[in-house]
């Protein structure tokens, strides 16, 4: 019997589990072949870290149920042949299918249940990382929602044909079993007895949705459609849905906006018409909106590795596609190369990444000088070969030799050359480009009349290649020049050059029964989705002015396993010191998802509104895409007050009572009372101790700026500068009729009562007059950058007979102690800026 990977794996664990072998004994008596057995070593030998997403929620609405996280040992006839094929015909590491897993468990426990739930319209939101696998995971959540009872998958893939078809294929493969291309990859193959999919649309360029064509919308069996986002294939689609034979709500279905900030967006948000009235959201973004609408049932999740524009949108609409239900953070996976790691951390740190500049992991940027740029710009169809794209073809060459000599093939090559977004520059770079190529199989052909070609690669290869894989592998991974260089001619005579762009018919043919060596150019059909595979050796010279756009046209992140060394990228210096703030701008985004995501009670999506670092040169993403957001600077010069409180966690309250208790007992007999139940007041307070508190005290989740991590960074940055040595401390007198505070043995206050702005909060925390009393009795007449003030308030939670609604903050009787922080205007402090849609101030 023939058994793949997965059947032998279920084999040897069971022979482990059940029977007490150990793993050789297991792995001889199951019979694994040879080529499976370091495969079965590896899974069970090597550590696995899951990688649960951050993950921000919202409160199931109500009459919604949602399903619930898959367990072990219920039938998953979907998703487990999905993960069977990853280990068979993929051949994915254990951890990578794992945490692929692990990550669609957890997305579809907050999609609504199908089944339990008459209605519902979910907006999720998941955020990866550029080319790194994103689609994975939609395929991974949409198996997992066939087995939840979803009975249709609307993939909305990208703008153009050939984009929309790859994606297409990649499901074809991976959920449906079914493909009507001949040469295309192994496909998933589903248990008898398993309702097969039926395809509304089909591979290849053509293959968008066409009515009449395939229209199959039995509710018996699930239905998978992998449209354009484009306005007349919507609208078709939407029609046909309309004229459906069958009630809507028989068809519970899952829409995955793949790059979900690209076109999907209502770039007419805030704009008006001549009479002053809001013009109509654009198209697209209307198009999504009609067909979210109308089905019954439908869960939205968008994907996008660069989510600036989507949580701007404007969360006080409700019919719009912010993701308020929930946003999910994906982990950097294992072996990924991104931003970071290429390009290293720029900007300054803030309250957010407090690590200083990061270098890049991997020594493979090369940078295009001011004459290179020249070279470029002034390049006409009959120029000869800028000497900067001369290297980089011949560091295309080496890298595949150097592949071929590693036994990293068959497998496909690219290379990447993105100089503008204008056809005719891209026609230009190709003429060139094509009658460099001839010229060098010309030399290849007769390697001792043009010496100097292999001399300018041999330097390449020796002064550069060999140096970064010394310093990636170690010098046991060193190969001669020679041994590349014998590869050099087969590879030349292979390439292909392919441009992609709206004027040309080019496509990209990867498949698995033939080797491609492709060198693309190309504009806006490369800066979406668009996978190169075997990438290793980028020409890019365009320049954008939008995070978004700027990430996404680097093609060059993601996967480079066994040839990470061998990659290089040209680009423009100030392009590099770019993505390097872009790096630390993308850090501090995730950073700020994950810290709210791991409180015990993280705000929901809509309360949230997270803020993204402002660049001085760049754009968060387009005008027209900013939805609410607004620049704002965050400075904390000032009063700053604790009005948001953790109301639903008693055990919480009840800590912070105590943390203040310990503090105000550190500090002894208080320098000044002003009568026995206040003002208290202390001065020279080291600041280290009000760093204490800071770090012990609970702040509410939802408190964007007033904080731990903000006040810490924020206090720390004034200490190394040599300012807020100091501090005041004061315990204002409270409100004469409430009920007296204990705050240690020989300090006592009056609560004070405040009234609820909403469920946890309050609308200011002070109380009128205690500022001007605090520095009148201590004398401080004017802003010191050496000394800041701290005050603590108890707020009183019983009524006193009071209804306690008119008053009391959530449902608990426990008293609340708030902080308020007062900050000096700093010597040199500059204020870090924000885009946000939510106040940070």
């Amino acid at each position: 019997m023939n058994l793949g990977f997965a059947q032998y794996q279920g084999i040897v664990e069971f022979l482990i589990t059940k029977q007490k072998r150990d793993l050789e004994t297991a792995i001889r008596e199951a019979g694994v072949p040879l080529h499976f057995q370091d495969l079965i070593r590896s899974w069970f030998l090597d550590p696995i870290t899951i990688k649960n997403p951050a993950l921000l929620t919202a409160i199931p609405q109500a009459g919604v149920a949602l399903c619930q996280r898959p367990t072990s040992d219920e039938p998953q006839p979907y998703h487990s042949v999905l993960m069977d094929y990853l280990m068979n015909n993929r051949q994915w590491q254990r951890d990578a299918i794992e945490n692929i897993a692990a990550t669609s468990a957890t997305l579809v426990a907050r999609l609504a249940d199908p089944r339990l739930s008459k209605q519902f319209r979910i907006r999720g939101l998941v955020v990866g990382h550029i080319q790194s696998g994103k689609t994975a995971s939609m395929t991974a959540l949409s198996a997992r929602a066939a087995d939840a009872g979803y009975r249709m998958i609307i993939v909305l893939a990208g703008l153009y044909n050939d984009l929309r078809s790859q994606t297409q294929r990649r499901f074809d493969q991976e959920i449906t079993g079914q493909s009507n291309e001949e040469d295309d990859a192994p496909l998933v193959q589903h248990q008898p007895g398993v309702a097969r999919w039926g395809r509304l649309t089909r591979s290849g360029l053509d293959g968008d949705f066409n009515p009449g064509t395939h229209n199959d919308l039995n509710p018996a069996i699930p239905k998978l459609a992998v449209i354009k986002k484009n306005v007349k294939v919507l609208e078709k689609f939407v029609a046909f849905l309309r004229a459906a034979p069958i009630a809507l709500a028989e068809l519970p279905t899952l829409v995955l906006d793949d790059e979900a900030d690209q076109a999907s967006i209502n770039a007419n948000y805030g704009r008006l018409d001549d009479v002053g009235d809001p013009i109509d959201p654009t198209k697209t973004n209307q198009c999504i909106r009609d067909l979210l609408n109308l089905l019954p049932k439908c869960s939205y999740v968008g994907f996008t590795a660069t989510p600036f524009a989507n949580v701007l949108i404007d969360v006080s609409e409700t019919d719009n596609l912010y993701p308020r239900d929930f946003i999910a953070c994906l982990d950097e996976p294992n072996n990924y190369l991104g931003p970071r790691q290429l390009f290293g951390l720029g900007m300054s740190t803030s309250d957010l990444s407090p690590e200083p500049q990061e270098a890049p992991r991997l020594d493979v940027m090369r940078s295009i000088s001011t004459t290179d740029e020249q070279q470029l710009d002034s390049l006409t169809s009959t120029s000869e070969i800028p000497a900067i794209m001369e290297e980089a073809v011949l560091a295309f060459i080496l890298s595949c030799g150097a592949r071929i000599e590693r036994k990293l093939q068959p497998g496909h090559f690219s290379m990447f050359i993105h100089p503008s977004y204008q056809t005719d520059v891209q026609n230009t770079f190709r003429s060139v480009l094509g009658r460099y190529l001839e010229r060098l199989q010309g030399f290849l052909s007769k390697p001792r009349h043009f010496k100097d070609v292999a001399a300018r690669a041999r330097d390449l290869w020796e002064n550069d290649f060999c140096t970064t894989t010394k310093d990636a592998r170690g010098s046991e991974a060193l190969i001669p020049f020679e041994n590349v260089w014998r590869h050099a001619k087969s590879v030349v005579d292979e390439i292909e050059i392919r441009l992609l762009n709206n004027k040309s018919d080019d496509q990209l043919a990867y498949s698995k029964d033939s080797r491609r060596r492709y060198l693309v150019i190309g504009g806006n059909r490369l800066s979406r989705g668009l996978t190169l595979e075997g990438l290793s050796v980028s020409l890019f010279t365009r320049q954008s002015t939008a995070y978004d756009t700027l990430l996404q046209m680097g093609r060059w992140f993601g996967y480079r396993p066994g040839y990470a060394d061998l990659t290089r990228i040209y680009v423009e210096g100030p392009m590099a010191n770019n993505f390097a703030d872009l790096a630390r701008v993308e850090l501090e985004l995730r950073n700020d998802l994950a810290k709210y995501a791991k409180e015990r009670n993280p705000p929901s999506p809509a309360e949230l509104m997270p803020r993204i670092r402002a660049h001085p040169a760049m754009l968060v993403t387009a005008r027209n895409k900013m939805g609410a957001g607004r620049l704002q600077n965050v400075s904390l010069v000032g009063a700053r007050q604790t009005v948001t409180f953790p109301v639903d966690e008693p055990r919480i309250l009840q800590q912070n009572i105590d943390t203040a208790a310990k503090f105000i007992e550190r500090l002894g007999k208080p320098r000044l009372s002003v009568t026995e139940e206040g003002m208290h007041l202390w001065s020279d307070v080291p600041a280290d101790v009000v760093l204490q508190l800071v770090e012990s005290y609970a702040f509410a989740a939802t408190a964007p700026v007033v904080n731990r991590p903000v006040l810490r960074a924020y206090i720390q940055e004034l200490l190394n500068r040599g300012e807020l040595l100091k501090w005041d401390v004061v315990l204002p007198r409270g409100a004469p009729e409430r009920r007296p505070f204990v705050w240690s043995e020989r300090v006592v206050t009056r609560r004070i009562k405040r009234k609820p702005a909403t469920q946890n909060s309050i609308g200011v925390l002070q109380s009128a007059g205690d500022l001007d009393t605090w520095r009148s009795k201590l004398g401080r007449q004017h802003d010191d950058p050496m000394r800041g003030g701290l005050l603590l308030y108890a707020i009183d939670q019983t009524g006193l007979g009071e209804a306690a609604s008119d008053y009391r903050l959530g449902a608990g009787s426990v008293d609340i102690v708030g902080l308020m922080f007062v900050f000096p205007n700093p010597r040199n402090y500059v204020p870090v800026p924000y885009v946000s849609q939510q106040s940070l101030i």
